[in-house]
């Protein structure tokens, strides 16, 4: 190899070690900020995850703050548990979603608060395919929140939210406790019923949509008592409270059943919303 060669081949291997070092240079902090930036949008995501479970336990524990205010006006302003029936079941539902003590004590002074206007209310509209719909709320102020109902409505296409009045008469409010069927016949379902004072009792789907269940039917605030009854009889029972049945149901073909089910999903998520209530099949 002639010098000169020489001299271009060690400047060209020099130009290459340099550049393969600066490359591996690159690759390397490319592969740090990578990891990092990975990193940060793991606690993105566990940040916005934690804010939407916090937002939802929120939003429970709204409504059941102003279902301890019901059961106890509801009751002859009775707060103690035992004499209680109802207030009993609710305060269960509170220990199992681990409501805070201090939170349900706040909600009992406030049920028995003379100042403190909160009541149940009912609007109502009629969703797709001309179903019948009650919004059953906990409000100290109707008119502010009937506003409130009407600007979230707007949003989702529904013309008008309107007080509680015609379609309410489709509809009978009844208190319900339910046990799993399990090796339960009609005929011992018959006599549970008359043993607890249940004005009928019906083979149903339970609230979680999954189980099927014995639905024992009585007065809307009589589903504490019920409840206690099943208990003490060494029954486990899966779901209860009060809730609007209709008179007459209307079928829905599958567009209007999935549209439908997001509407009643988005003023479920409302914190005064207590439910919603439709006839349709």
């Amino acid at each position: 190899m002639s010098v000169t060669n020489l001299v271009r081949y060690c400047s060209l291997t020099s130009k290459l070690s340099y550049f393969t070092a600066r490359s591996l240079l690159s690759v390397e902090s490319i592969n740090c900020d990578a990891r990092r930036y990975a990193g940060h949008a793991h606690w993105q995501n566990i940040a916005k995850t934690k804010a939407a479970n916090d937002q939802i336990k929120g939003r429970v524990i709204g409504k059941l703050s102003s279902k301890i205010v019901t059961v106890i006006r509801q009751n002859g302003n009775v707060v103690d548990p035992q004499y209680n029936a109802v207030l009993r079941a609710t305060l269960e539902e509170c220990r199992k979603n681990n409501m805070p003590k201090e939170t349900i004590d706040r909600a009992i002074k406030r049920a028995i608060a003379q100042k403190d206007n909160t009541k149940q209310t009912l609007f109502e509209f009629v969703g797709p395919g001309r179903a019948f719909c009650l919004i059953e709320v906990m409000t100290d102020n109707p008119k502010r929140t009937f506003n409130y109902l009407n600007k979230n409505a707007a949003k989702i296409g529904i013309p008008e939210i309107a007080k509680s009045g015609q379609i309410a008469e489709y509809f009978d409010q009844r208190g319900y406790a339910c046990i799993e069927i399990s090796n339960i016949t009609e005929e011992k379902a018959t006599e549970l019923a008359i043993e607890i004072n249940a004005e009928e009792v019906v083979e149903s789907i339970d609230d979680d949509g999954e189980r099927t269940v014995w639905k024992f039917l009585g007065p809307p605030t009589f589903y504490g008592q019920m409840k206690a009854s099943l208990t003490q009889r060494g029954y486990n029972v899966t779901s209860d409270g009060s809730e609007f049945i209709p008179k007459v149901t209307v079928p829905l073909n599958e567009r209007d059943k999935a549209l439908l089910k997001q509407i009643i999903a988005m003023f479920e998520d409302l914190e005064q919303v207590e439910g919603v209530h439709t006839n349709a099949a």
